[in-house]
């Protein structure tokens, strides 16, 4: 039996404090997967406190050892800046390493080539829908390719939306959003979505690091987002920018829909929409009420990325 065999039948019995220091024993005595395990722990904070550093070397000392997730998951981080100066190029050397005994690192550094160079992006009409609150639309800013891979890498991550409920600090329904949807994270934003991400900042002239994670919502016959605003109430860091990339084709309904203003935007995949959420004194601007409107056949997927006002990462205090 492994030793995080053993740590998770501690764990079960409810004997956690045992099984922790069980790991962090192998992991000082270079055990690759336990210090895979307790690399992942510091980063999310499970069994201990978030530290970024700490999880950064015991994720480099399991990669040292040849351990391909420890390997894959610090490119990642290494690319998108988290714990350190973002070093895509390092990223990419380091997968270079692995791609022979890893499909999915081989599977990112083969996709570079297919997706749109920045000379093609440069080169897309922009259309504006309305002035005030500024929308435009770009169509085709994502290739047929990179639209597939978005929603591949997607699936299986999926789940119902839900908020937290204030009176029980449980999980409830969401109830604006019916869909389903889940987020690529600093250790889920490979090198592909890292340089879409990119992509997105570009065409709204603002920084990568100012955007939260691609969030991803897979709506099913009947499922909507009600009408909203995304700007957010009473935070120093506002959303000044959403950007929704429509994924794919072969449904019907689910058009985007400003009531308040009389726009309506039905996007092919790969077609981008781009809104301002705030007023020219940076409050949240209530004209931007959007929705989702229901999917009456078929399914749609949607990427979206909120951008901030200044740098933004989910696991900084006062992003």
């Amino acid at each position: 039996m492994s030793i995080i065999d053993q740590a998770q039948q501690l764990a079960r019995a409810g004997r956690t404090p045992e099984a922790v220091a069980l790991v962090e024993r192998a992991a000082d005595g270079n055990d690759a997967e336990a210090q895979f395990a307790l690399g992942n722990w510091r980063l999310f904070g499970l069994n201990g406190p978030r530290d970024l550093k700490k999880a950064h070397e015991l994720l480099r000392r399991a990669g040292d050892k040849g351990h391909v997730e420890a390997i894959r998951t610090r490119a990642a981080l290494l690319a998108n800046g988290t714990g350190c100066a973002p070093d895509e190029k390092r990223a990419v050397k380091m997968l270079g390493k692995i791609r022979g005994r890893d499909p999915y690192a081989a599977l990112q550094l083969a996709f570079q080539d297919k997706m749109r160079s920045e000379a093609e992006v440069s080169r897309l009409p922009v259309e504006t829908l309305s002035e005030a609150p500024l929308i435009k639309a770009i169509r085709g800013l994502l290739n047929p390719e990179e639209c597939r891979y978005v929603m591949t890498m997607a699936q299986p991550s999926l789940e119902p939306s839900y908020v937290i409920d204030p009176r029980t600090g449980g999980r409830m329904p969401h109830p604006v959003r019916t869909s389903t949807g889940m987020s690529f994270g600093p250790t889920t934003e490979d090198l592909v979505i890292r340089r879409i991400n990119r992509r997105l900042a570009r065409v709204t002239g603002t920084r990568v690091e100012w955007g939260e994670p691609l969030h991803i919502l897979n709506y099913a016959p009947g499922q909507e987002y009600r009408p909203h605003v995304d700007a957010l109430p009473g935070v120093a860091n506002q959303r000044h920018w959403t950007l929704l990339v429509y994924l794919n084709d072969g449904y019907a309904g689910g058009a985007t829909r400003f009531d308040k203003i009389g726009v309506e935007f039905s996007g092919r995949a790969g077609d981008a929409l781009i809104f301002h959420n705030v007023d020219d004194a940076g409050r949240g601007d209530p004209l931007t009420q959007h929705a989702g409107l229901p999917v009456t056949s078929g399914t749609k997927w949607l990427a979206t990325r909120w951008i901030r006002q200044a740098p933004y990462h989910p696991w900084s205090e006062g992003s």
